[in-house]
């Protein structure tokens, strides 16, 4: 079986952290918020190296000749800020990973009201799985050259809140969600879901899918 992405991901940055072992440096992958200066903001890097007179953020990208959403006002704020330096490595994409065509809108439409269906039913799991496909659809839409291949939930929510589409506490509040989400999709079927968690995802894919339309995001 080929690997996803997000495991091509995973072990590369494996790769990276006997190096900067080697160099004093404190490595934590997929850092919490907590870990993170306030002028991240929305930015949730793949890893962070840390040492006394130096800290990196590390971010894994999959192809180089993709623009990197939100990539030009990120080095604008690190360079504000000299303790901390960016760093971003390109990983080749699988000839296997095909771009997904961008939905239309319609199709988005139809997608949040069979959540809506679901929900009305009960099927909570459902309507979860479903909502967090239109959110990744509508981002699709929104940024098509920044989203064509399939997106790890973590990624999707990054690209949204470093384009402005989510604000952090929204961003913030679609991460806790990941694991709800990631439980709905692995069989976890102890864990309990509320509308609640769903309409959170529902609403940032309505949000979202708004914005596609307009003629500037094309």
């Amino acid at each position: 079986m080929v690997a996803s992405s997000a495991i091509r991901e995973r072990d590369f940055l494996q790769t990276l952290v006997p190096g900067y072992e080697a160099e004093g440096f404190s490595v934590f992958l997929h850092p919490a918020r907590e870990m993170l200066p306030p002028f991240m903001r929305g930015y949730q890097p793949d890893a962070i190296a840390v040492k006394d007179d130096k800290k990196i953020a590390i971010e894994i990208k999959r192809d180089a000749t993709r623009r990197a959403a939100g990539r030009e006002e990120l080095q604008r704020i690190f360079s504000e800020h000299p303790e901390w330096e960016l760093r971003i490595y390109y990983i080749p994409g699988r000839a296997e990973e095909e771009d997904i065509q961008t939905p239309d809108l319609s199709e988005i439409d139809a997608a949040l009201a069979e959540v809506d269906q679901l929900k009305r039913a009960g099927h909570l799991r459902a309507a979860l799985i479903m909502a967090w496909a239109a959110l990744e659809a509508a981002g699709r839409a929104l940024l098509p050259r920044d989203l064509a291949r399939p997106q790890p939930a973590n990624k999707l929510i990054e690209v949204l809140a470093s384009e402005g589409v989510v604000t952090p506490a929204e961003a913030d509040s679609l991460r806790k969600a990941i694991s709800l989400r990631n439980a709905a999709t692995h069989g976890h079927f102890a864990v309990a879901i509320t509308e609640q968690e769903v309409e959170q995802v529902v609403a940032a894919a309505g949000l979202t899918r708004g914005l596609a339309k307009q003629p500037s995001s094309q």
